[in-house]
């Protein structure tokens, strides 16, 4: 090749190399604040561009992972950044709380409370959760109590004054509700009608109030709130379907309460009241005591191990000793007999 094409070939060499780098030599420039060589660069990036010359650099560059800046301002990184974290944070408020898996050297405290129904349900809970290994328990019950009569006793008050910081439990069990078929007075001191859509906001005014205070600051506390369970057609207790309805609708947007639903362990395949029912070992039992409205120890035995079947989903229980026997659990598919507590036929 002669010395005149060798040239000829080095100069379009060149003019290549800065048509297709017009935009970085353009970028390079206006950081240095060169002189003629900015002008220079200007026009080679405008004829580049115009003419897209640059396009096979901005592809190599791309596949090689170059270039790869933009424009968007540091204001709309912080607003992406607070958008991610608001909803990582609205995933972790949807979670319960994270509990530590508990030991036999490092038990987990359990309360049990309410009101006289707890009694059986709570004894049979505390014996049952003994058998674990990796529980120990609190039982707290007050007969006649409930949210409709905080005159005669406050729980709201009670749970914060005494249970939570003198008992620091981090799982809480508990039941209202057969007390609380009754006229109540509202803050402004108006009597309420039981079951009246003033009595009825009132004491879900009362119940998410009372879930909210249960709420710990650390996320580390989880409450197992039970509704009441049906009553004999023969007493005078009226309203539990209206009352666990509340109580699990308000759960439900707040992941430190689960709702526990007693009623299908406690009643026939329509859901009605039952005196006796079939166990998992298939022997009849009698559930209820003799007033059809506190439980029998059969029928607290089957809440009371179906309560830390839905506690073990929620915690780590596996160096527990969890092994019921069939005789004091209810049949398998009784769970299943409803999802959402409402108005059943039968219900009382």
């Amino acid at each position: 090749m002669s010395a005149g094409m060798i040239l000829i070939v080095m100069v379009a060499g060149l003019l290549l190399a800065m048509t297709l780098n017009a935009d970085a030599t353009l970028r390079k420039s206006n950081a240095k604040g060169d002189g003629w060589r900015n002008g220079v660069a200007s026009v080679i990036a405008t004829v580049s561009d115009t003419f897209q010359f640059t396009f096979l650099r901005t592809r190599v560059d791309a596949a090689l992972g170059k270039n790869q800046g933009s424009r968007i301002d540091a204001a709309e990184l912080v607003r992406r950044q607070q958008e991610a974290q608001a909803a990582q944070d609205a995933y972790a408020a949807s979670r319960p709380p994270t509990i530590a898996a508990p030991t036999s050297s490092a038990p987990l405290h359990l309360w049990v409370g309410g009101d006289s129904i707890t009694q059986t349900l709570g004894a049979s809970l505390q014996r049952v959760l003994a058998t674990t290994g990796v529980f120990t328990s609190t039982l707290d019950y007050h007969v006649s109590t409930g949210l409709a009569r905080p005159d005669y006793f406050n729980w709201p008050e009670h749970l914060v004054r005494d249970v939570l910081p003198k008992d620091q439990p981090s799982v809480l069990v508990m039941m209202f509700g057969a007390n609380d078929g009754q006229n109540m007075t509202d803050r402004q001191g108006r009597g309420l009608t039981r079951g009246s859509p003033e009595w009825l906001a009132e004491y879900r005014r009362r119940v998410a109030a009372t879930m909210d205070l249960l709420k710990s600051p650390t996320d580390d506390r989880l409450t197992i709130w039970c509704g009441p369970p049906p009553m004999g057609p023969g007493t005078k207790v009226r309203g539990m379907d209206e009352i666990a309805h509340i109580v699990w609708s308000e759960a439900q947007t707040r992941p430190w309460i689960q709702y526990f639903d007693t009623w299908p362990f406690l009643s026939d395949d329509e859901l009605r009241y039952v005196l006796e029912a079939p166990s998992a070992d298939g022997q009849r039992r009698v559930l209820r005591q003799a007033d059809d409205v506190h439980m029998s120890v059969a029928g607290a035995d089957r809440v009371a191990w179906a309560i830390l079947a839905r506690i073990g989903t929620l915690i780590d229980l596996s160096s527990g000793r969890i092994a019921p026997p069939p005789g004091e659990t209810a049949p398998a598919s009784v769970a299943e007999r409803r999802e959402v507590p409402e108005s059943m036929p039968g219900s009382e």
